[in-house]
């Protein structure tokens, strides 16, 4: 639905009509500064940005392009509240059957919520003033036409057209369910566009699991047994004996970069350098943890060379983490990948959201240019700007604020393990760890031997972090309310 401002139109233009007809029988001329005191405002505004115009960026950025831009504006501001059930756009055709452009299912847009829920990682809270009551507000629209070649009339020619405005502030959401996977009829399926994620902050909760039971968790070390000597030992994940040692579930915050999602029929967001730090991970009793968690871990470790008083007497020994054992400092670098269709809230709050069409690479006026592509001189070379590629576009440049992320479910960092075990053996490698002549000779008896290690990691993982990938994580400040009245999800 619409709902334009008409009680001020409709003044506006009664006023103009009544001025019209009853001032036109006596027109008073006005002098030079008369005529500059005197101010007033259009309804409609058109302008003109000329090719060789310093405000056009084509001119700057492609030099050979000789593009105009002609925009009709609409000086009002506009209330919108809309549900659009099926956005397709530039469907099949180049793109092939069944692809399109822009597809978005349930699409909505209405007024920002009034509040933001603290107990939900800030989602939209519309508890106090029902969504579908509530209006976007659209300052001054416009709609844009790129002419080609301008000043020829045997040449000139539609190079592209966008509809925007010059602010925008409400809440656009897509889908109508917060799923735990990626769905295929439901939120944005594809897009190509521009948009820009502002920086923020999060956490997530890992999943407890094992270490030292799989092939690549091997760690090794040296032990100095005493009147036994110095011995080398590496662990042994398939033996029999090896039960594994707990990770525990733990709380684990991380920062996210500011990072973009630009390029054609995107279905995925892809966010490098998320960094992370965990501070400690217990592996024995003494910590929060409760200590019947890790009552059956244990690592078989084979010996070498073997302890021996001239035959071997020790090839293997059984190893237990003693009470107070964690690893400290490990720094992570995680790259997020998110299927686009788990996104669902994107509020508005300024200008440079538009919809285009183009038929070849447009750089519209006013849009975004990074600053790493700022002393370029062609379009093709720009990779972070809001560059409108053929067919349809829409854009987003100014930064959207996820708000505060939260993994609604635990999630599983077993893939970072095998760095962990390679930065432990590193950790390991210039010292012994001492064993007592009791302990070797309880090994013999095959009772564990039980060390108390505290493993830093942060100097070694400070520069060169351990790697994780994590995707399609449902979030809980993703949650969607409902544009309509009454129960129902979509109207």
């Amino acid at each position: 639905m619409l709902k334009a401002k008409g009680i001020v139109v409709g003044t506006a233009l009664f006023l103009f009509s009544h001025f019209a007809v009853s001032a036109a029988p006596s027109l008073i001329q006005l002098d030079d500064a008369e005529l500059a005191s005197t101010t007033g405002q259009a309804l409609m505004s058109l302008s003109y940005l000329a090719p060789n115009d310093s405000g056009n960026l084509m001119s700057k950025y492609s030099q050979n392009s000789n593009i105009g831009f002609y925009k009709l504006g609409l000086e009002a501001e506009m209330d919108l509240n809309a549900n659009v059930k099926n956005l397709q756009l530039g469907c099949g055709g180049v793109n092939g059957a069944g692809r399109c452009d822009i597809d978005i299912k349930n699409l909505s847009l209405s007024g920002l919520p009034t509040n933001y829920d603290p107990n939900s990682s800030s989602s939209p809270d519309f508890s106090s003033t029902p969504r579908a009551s509530t209006s976007a507000k659209l300052s001054n629209p416009f709609i844009e036409f790129a002419i080609k070649n301008p000043d020829k009339a045997s040449t000139r020619e539609v190079a592209g057209l966008r509809v925007s405005a010059e602010k925008i502030t409400g809440l656009l959401t897509a889908g109508i369910n917060n799923g735990s996977s990626p769905s295929t009829t439901d939120g944005i399926q594809s897009l190509s566009g521009f948009m820009r994620i502002a920086g923020t902050t999060g956490d997530v909760w890992t999943k407890q699991t094992l270490f030292g039971k799989d092939s690549n968790q091997a760690i090794s070390g040296n032990v100095d047994v005493t009147l036994f000597g110095k011995h080398g030992f590496t662990s042994m994940p398939g033996s029999s004996d090896t039960t594994g040692i707990t990770v525990p579930s733990m709380n684990v915050p991380f920062t996210l970069p500011a990072f973009q999602v630009n390029g054609q029929r995107q279905t995925a967001a892809v966010a490098q350098n998320v960094r992370a730090v965990v501070n400690e991970i217990p592996i024995a009793a003494g910590s929060s943890v409760p200590s019947s968690v890790y009552a059956n871990d244990q690592l078989n470790v084979q010996l070498n060379p073997c302890v021996s008083l001239i035959i071997c007497i020790i090839r293997e020994a059984k190893f237990k983490m003693g009470e107070g054992s964690k690893i400290t400092g490990l720094n992570m670098d995680i790259t997020f990948q998110q299927s686009l269709s788990m996104f669902h809230n994107i509020p508005l709050t300024g200008n440079g959201v538009y919809l285009a069409l183009q038929s070849s690479s447009i750089l519209w006026p006013g849009s975004y240019v990074d600053p790493s592509d700022a002393t370029k001189t062609s379009l093709a070379s720009m990779t972070s700007s809001d560059i409108a590629q053929k067919g349809w576009w829409m854009s987003f440049a100014n930064p959207v604020q996820l708000g505060y992320l939260k993994a609604n479910n635990q999630v599983d960092i077993s893939a970072v393990l095998p760095q962990v075990a390679q930065l432990i053996t590193n950790q390991l490698a210039g010292q012994y760890i001492p064993v007592s002549l009791a302990d070797g000779i309880g090994a013999l008896t095959g009772n564990p031997i039980v060390k108390t290690l505290v493993i830093p990691l942060n100097d070694a993982t400070s520069s060169n972090p351990a790697t994780l990938m994590l995707q399609n994580q449902q979030l809980v400040n993703q949650n969607i309310t409902p544009n309509c009245y009454g129960g129902l999800k979509f109207c």
